[in-house]
């Protein structure tokens, strides 16, 4: 199944993405408004299927990297057996079923093993991936809703192909602009 998909990245990242034509980051990151993303999903390469949120990423990454500028980034992916998210099979029966798989129903040692929230997130993400990898699924199409789609690709070199630039703005710009 191929499709098209976007990221939103600083400047500086998309020109070595785009000349490397391979991301060198995944997605757990601190922004400075106090919002965090984090790879629910495990060590991947996380995309959507809209440009305004791509932007909205793109805005965050650059301002915490002190870019001015911002790049949504557009790619072709390949998936050729994406394990599929949606209001009939949601986030939280995965995660449930991802931990009974490898922890065989006493999960709660996770808890007990690790510091903090992010610690856990990152833990649990991790079990979803070995799971969703020992099933054979190579990535996971997230229908958040109608209109958005999250995608999380797990072979990036095999998955990824002709990143270009699709969009450049101003941060500092649009900070100026009225609300």
């Amino acid at each position: 199944m191929k499709r098209t998909a976007y990221r939103g990245v600083s400047f500086n990242e998309a020109q070595a993405v785009v000349r490397n034509q391979r991301y060198g980051r995944t997605e757990s990151r601190d922004f400075l408004n106090g919002v965090a993303a984090r790879s629910l999903f495990g060590q991947g390469i996380y995309l959507v299927n809209d440009q305004e949120l791509a932007a909205q990423y793109a805005f965050c990454h650059a301002e915490v990297e002190n870019d001015e500028r911002a790049v949504i980034l557009k790619q072709k992916i390949q998936l050729n057996n994406p394990f599929i998210l949606n209001y009939k099979y949601n986030e939280t029966r995965l995660r449930k079923e991802a931990l009974n798989w490898k922890y065989s129903d006493s999960y709660n040692e996770i808890n007990e093993t690790m510091e903090n929230s992010s610690e856990i997130s990152k833990k649990i993400g991790q079990v979803i991936m070995e799971y969703l990898l020992h099933h054979s699924f190579d990535g996971i199409i997230y229908h958040l809703n109608d209109e958005i789609i999250y995608y999380v690709l797990y072979d990036q070199s095999h998955q990824v192909e002709n990143i270009e630039i699709e969009f450049v703005f101003n941060i500092n710009k649009l900070k100026q602009q009225p609300s």
